[in-house]
């Protein structure tokens, strides 16, 4: 009994002397990152880390973690930066001590990798992460670094769209044509604009709320994406192919991409309709509201997909709005330019002009972007 009674204490003490590694981390932790419309995620999740996690359902502990969630974008840049990830990918797979990054790399090489610290569990050292950097600077820098250029980009091509550029010739045509002096067309395009910019904004913000709240959704998420990637990718060939085909006829009836001639009768009765009266403030904002509405069937070309590749960037809520207001700032801003030079006396001939001239490339422009849209869409 007094033998018993002194081997309890040495088994204690000898307990409590072991190291951590081995008290605590009695399971091998597996962290994967990747988007919840990512097929090759999917692929990695239902055929690879899966089944291995409940072939050894005591041993591993397997972490799934879904890039569209700011917890998990935020712990996988941490891990990048603890790793030293170079270059990152939209797939990543974490052990202790190393990584895989890529769906290629993962599938070829993910399940030899596992087994192999399967094999070793004094290798099994929880994976870094936790700690009191926030990770809030590295979310931030990889939402500006992903999205800054292209907001720019796609922001203004959408406002140099052809669509847009015809209504507000249309609108100075008219206003010359009744002879508004250059003080009231100017304050009547300023209303219209701002106008305009107020309601593709609601339209964005509708959107993008819309697709936030489906996106939860892995196969509605999958639908959308690709259907974004085709649509954007369609419109950005047949835009290159209207191109080539202004630039050898310099005919605006070859194009295929331009508003429907229903609808740009319409604009233009709802333009004439409003503005003849004497309350020409309350005549834009109703003109700039409805014309705009009309007018997203020719605009949206560009809108949707940027603002569904707005909502692939990962970044925080806040930081998504924003950069939806800067886009609608962009849109208007051709026309605000179009403005201030007719306080320098540029006329609706002359834009009217300038606007045939530069068809051509603006249309490749548009169709550059557009197919650029569609590959970050794929490949994101």
């Amino acid at each position: 009994m007094p033998k018993i009674l002194f081997i309890f204490p040495l088994i204690f003490f000898f307990v409590l002397g072991l190291p951590n590694r081995v008290v605590g981390n009695d399971r091998l932790e597996v962290h994967f990152f990747g988007s919840r419309s990512c097929i090759e995620c999917f692929e990695i999740k239902e055929t690879l880390l899966k089944p291995l996690a409940k072939e050894y359902p005591d041993i591993i502990s397997l972490h799934l973690h879904e890039i569209e969630d700011k917890e998990s974008l935020r712990l996988m840049l941490k891990l990048e930066k603890q790793y030293q990830v170079e270059p990152p990918s939209p797939q990543e797979l974490f052990l202790p001590g190393t990584y895989l990054a890529g769906a290629d790399a993962i599938m070829e090489s993910g399940e030899a990798l596992i087994r192999k610290y399967l094999a070793d569990p004094e290798s099994w050292e929880p994976v870094p992460g936790d700690g009191a950097d926030t990770g809030e600077d590295l979310l931030q820098s990889r939402f500006n670094e992903m999205t800054f250029v292209g907001i720019i980009f796609a922001g203004l091509v959408d406002g140099v769209n052809p669509c847009a550029i015809a209504t507000m010739i249309f609108l100075l045509s008219f206003l010359a044509l009744h002879r508004r002096r250059r003080s009231q067309v100017i304050a009547i395009g300023l209303v219209f604009t701002g106008t305009v910019y107020l309601t593709y904004l609601l339209i964005g913000i509708g959107a993008f709320q819309v697709i936030l709240m489906l996106d939860v959704y892995r196969q509605v998420s999958l639908f959308i994406r690709w259907s974004a990637v085709g649509l954007a990718g369609a419109v950005g060939l047949l835009c290159l192919r209207d191109a080539l085909l202004y630039k050898r006829s310099g005919k605006t009836g070859d194009l295929l991409l331009q508003m429907p001639r229903p609808i740009k009768l319409h604009i233009h009765k709802l333009i004439s309709g409003h503005l003849k009266g004497t309350h020409l403030v309350a005549g834009a904002i109703v003109s700039g509201f409805l014309v705009t509405l009309f007018e997203a069937v020719c605009t949206g070309q560009v809108y949707l997909p940027a603002i569904i590749a707005m909502t692939r960037t990962g970044g925080t809520r806040t930081t998504g709005w924003i950069y939806l207001i800067f886009y609608n700032f962009l849109f208007v801003l051709p026309l605000l330019i179009v403005l201030i030079l007719i306080n320098f006396g540029l006329t609706w001939h002359k834009l009217a002009r300038t606007t045939q001239k530069n068809l051509a490339g603006l249309k490749v422009i548009m169709g550059l972007v557009l197919i650029a849209l569609a590959l970050y869409l794929a490949l994101g």
